[in-house]
């Protein structure tokens, strides 16, 4: 005798998994608009020291002013895509937050796409502050975190909403 399978989901609420990959994005959008209001400060006003920079060698500073601050250090200088990499933060969470809000399966989907790429330029910064950069950038720490933390979010909104798809799709068989 098979277990009857039950309809039961376990995990948050959708309305909770939007609500919480909402505040993440709003928390990486703060850091984002803080990095840029940073790198703005920077290029007026290079004895500029801002809260970020704690020590020698945990300096958001030095992570922004390298070559890798803008264009994700591999656009040219006269390339579109160069400008600081809080730019494009800034846009990226604009746009998680805004597609979480959704439950359809095409933002749920362009969501997870997003936020994949974002993991996966994470763990590229990552890798160029600390074995090229030899820095801690806390704020760059902070997005890296926030990366991770919607990664779990958005995997586990989509394995919900994948359930609740099954559900209505084998309540519909039955029906008929």
């Amino acid at each position: 005798m098979s277990p009857k399978k039950s309809n039961k989901r376990s995990g948050l609420s959708l309305w909770a998994y939007n609500q919480l990959l909402t505040l993440t994005c709003l928390i990486g959008l703060g850091l984002s608009l803080y990095a840029y209001a940073v790198e703005l400060h920077l290029e007026q006003n290079k004895n500029y020291k801002p809260y970020c920079d704690l020590a020698e060698h945990m300096s958001c500073t030095k992570a922004f002013d390298s070559q890798y601050g803008k264009g994700f250090g591999i656009f040219s200088k006269d390339s579109i895509f160069y400008k600081p990499n809080s730019f494009f933060g800034i846009v990226f969470y604009s746009m998680v937050a805004t597609l979480s809000l959704s439950n359809s399966p095409v933002a749920v989907n362009g969501s997870l796409l997003l936020i994949i790429l974002s993991n996966f330029a994470s763990l590229y910064f990552a890798y160029i502050l600390y074995f090229i950069l030899a820095d801690l950038c806390v704020v760059c720490i902070g997005t890296y975190i926030v990366n991770v933390i919607n990664l779990i979010l958005i995997t586990k909104k989509h394995k919900t909403i994948r359930e609740l798809n099954d559900i209505n799709t084998n309540g519909m068989k039955k029906a008929t």
